[in-house]
């Protein structure tokens, strides 16, 4: 059986490139609207004792010209996501 932490990592990637084909299709054929925020927290964190991490998803509507040259990285060069075992895990 593969690495369970792996595993989620390729699953969440997955998910997130099909997020953004969802709402780039769903804003194109209007669909949906062009401002969309979901926000969530995760309730511990590893980092910050008695801490907790936040995420957020948001989108909005700009002027072309503000978009900097670095703005929309190329897929390949996007960073991966970064999944961090808890040594706590068996």
């Amino acid at each position: 059986m593969s690495d369970p932490t792996n595993f989620r990592q390729e699953r969440i990637e997955k998910l997130l490139h099909e997020l953004r084909y969802e709402v780039e299709r769903g804003i194109l054929e209007h669909d949906i609207d062009e401002t969309l925020t979901f926000r969530f927290y995760v309730p511990l964190s590893h980092a910050i004792p008695d801490g907790v991490v936040f995420c957020e998803f948001h989108t909005r509507p700009m002027p072309r010209y503000a978009m900097q040259p670095g703005d929309q990285p190329r897929l390949r060069d996007q960073p991966r996501l970064r999944i961090v075992k808890s040594d706590n895990q068996t």
